[in-house]
């Protein structure tokens, strides 16, 4: 029987599935980790042991949590981005014009990864904007993330359509990838997404994406309330600062490709 792709080892299967556990329990003790995953308490306190030595678990008085050294990792992925270290200048300025909220989102596996949050002066909502820097999200319901997908093959977007799924947050949520697609298109056309309650009732949200070399690198966003993001700002003026923004993010990375300075 043919393999669908490269062999996986059980074991760093495992490592993995306990680190996302430990993850979303938020710590735990080996017994309740050995229910969670189906392993033996042998089994989970080996795979503890191991990390543990390695500095990516923590023991505490209730068990074990993930350890500080897997923040470090996180900072030295996000500070060797070259996208991030030119367009997290543009995401605080956006927050700062605009007074609300602007991020930076990259694309992995399918998911959507935010690099950078900027809150400005009119910023609501600031503990679920920091829930958004500690868990992938889906693309389809966010201005970001469709900003992101119209970069995409279509081919790309229905794969990760099936693997993903399009769940629904709100009544406006799109949940059909042909419907998807078809704004998509629009998106494309116009050169930015938009987010009108499809992600948070009550919140509207504008986003572009970052293209580089035919490569799509991210995307930035502003976010905020309806009712300070009148139909102006939503269809006129947040469209016009993200293009622009967009667009010298563009620029200074091809220039400083062009000047051949090593990568950051």
């Amino acid at each position: 029987m043919a393999e669908d792709g490269p062999r996986t080892l059980t074991t760093v299967e495992r490592t993995c599935r306990l680190l996302d556990t430990l993850k979303e329990l938020e710590g735990a003790g080996v017994s309740e980790l050995a229910d969670h995953l189906g392993m033996s308490k042998g089994g989970v306190y080996n795979h503890l042991a191991t990390l543990h030595e390695h500095q990516f678990v923590v023991r505490t008085d209730e068990g074990y949590e993930l350890g500080a050294k897997l923040f470090n990792v996180g900072q030295f992925v996000k500070h060797r981005s070259r996208l991030y270290n030119v367009a997290k200048s543009e995401v605080e300025k956006l927050a700062e014009e605009t007074g609300e909220c602007a991020h930076l989102m990259v694309e992995q596996f399918g998911r959507g990864i935010y690099y950078h949050k900027a809150i400005g002066g009119e910023g609501i909502a600031q503990e679920y904007h920091i829930e958004l820097l500690e868990e992938p999200d889906h693309l389809h319901w966010s201005s970001s993330g469709k900003a992101l997908l119209a970069e995409l093959p279509e081919e790309r977007v229905r794969e990760i359509a099936a693997e993903h799924g399009l769940p629904r947050m709100t009544d406006h949520t799109i949940t059909d990838v042909d419907e998807l697609l078809g704004e998509l298109a629009e998106v494309r056309e116009q050169g930015y997404a938009q987010n009108d309650e499809e992600q948070i009732r009550g919140a509207r949200a504008v986003g572009s994406a970052v293209t580089h070399r035919d490569e799509v690198l991210g995307s930035i966003s502003v976010s905020g309330p309806t009712s300070r993001i009148d139909d102006e700002k939503f269809h006129e003026t947040y469209p016009r600062l993200v293009t622009q923004l967009t667009n010298v993010i563009e620029v200074t990375l091809e220039t400083r490709d062009g000047q051949a300075r090593p990568e950051l």
